[in-house]
Parts: C-alpha cells; structure tokens; sequence
C-alpha cells in the first residue's frame, strides 16, 4: 500500500481515497494484533493532526487577512488522509517525532530531488510512505529500533 502511494503521488500529486482506507484497515489490524496501544493513542493523534490543520487554517487566514483554506493549496487532502490512516500506529509521542522526522525527511528529499529536476509541488503522501516503510523494514528485517516506530 505504501508502495502504491508513493507511485500514486510522484507521478499524479494526488492519491486515491482507497488508499489511506485500505492504510487505516491495515494500521487498526496491526494495533489490534500488537496490543500495545489503545484507542486513546489513536484519539491523540487525531487531535494533534487537527491542531496542526487548524494552526495552518489560522496562520493563513492571518497571513492572508481573510479566511483561507490551505487544503488542497499548501497541504493536499491526500496527506491529511494519510496522516489520519497511520495514526493507529503510534502513541501520541512517536507519532510526534514521527511527524517531524518525516516532515524533515520529505523537505531533505524534495531538496536534493529539485537539484536535478525543478517539482513545483511537494508529493508529502510519497515521501512520507517511503520514510515510513524504511522504518519498518529497518524495524522488521534488521532488527534497528528507529524512535519513530
């Protein structure tokens, strides 16, 4: 699915509603295999997701001095679905430093890809896939603890 995702979002800069609903079934499995976390973790992660929606909602319409929706201008509706279909996979303070690393992560790789070839927009949905299943793959095939997971 992660795959999917990114190949979605580098060639179109969108990706299909299927998608982080086929991520949401796949993360609300695994938690409920793992056990670890519960319902509340999740619950905080949706409401962290929101206060950065609604500080990006504010912040422009102050910058812009009349009400302004970032959604699908700065930040795609594709990445907030994204980010809400992982939310099951993290307790609220791993899915914080997720979220920045991640962020970090996708602004280094846009960068460095921009060197070679000039990307208007930024495929956050893309990166974010490949920076989460090279966390998974590091956590699951060679044993490396990353804090993200």
């Amino acid at each position: 699915i992660l795959l999917i995702i990114s190949i979605q979002d580098f060639t179109y800069r969108a990706i299909h509603i299927s998608l982080p609903l086929l991520l949401l079934i796949v993360a609300l499995a695994a938690n409920y295999l793992d056990f670890k976390l519960n319902f509340a973790h999740m619950l905080y992660n949706v409401l962290f997701i929101a206060i950065n929606v609604l500080g990006l909602f504010l912040y422009f319409s102050i910058k812009e001095k009349r009400l302004y929706n970032p959604i699908d201008t700065m930040l795609g509706l594709g990445d907030i679905l994204f980010f809400l279909a992982i939310a099951p996979l993290f307790s609220l303070q791993t899915f914080i430093v997720f979220f920045i690393s991640g962020l970090i992560f996708s602004l280094v790789i846009h960068l460095i890809s921009n060197l070679f070839k000039r990307i208007e927009t930024i495929p956050l949905a893309g990166y974010l896939s490949v920076f989460l299943g090279l966390n998974i793959c590091l956590k699951e095939f060679f044993k490396i603890e990353i804090p993200t997971l």
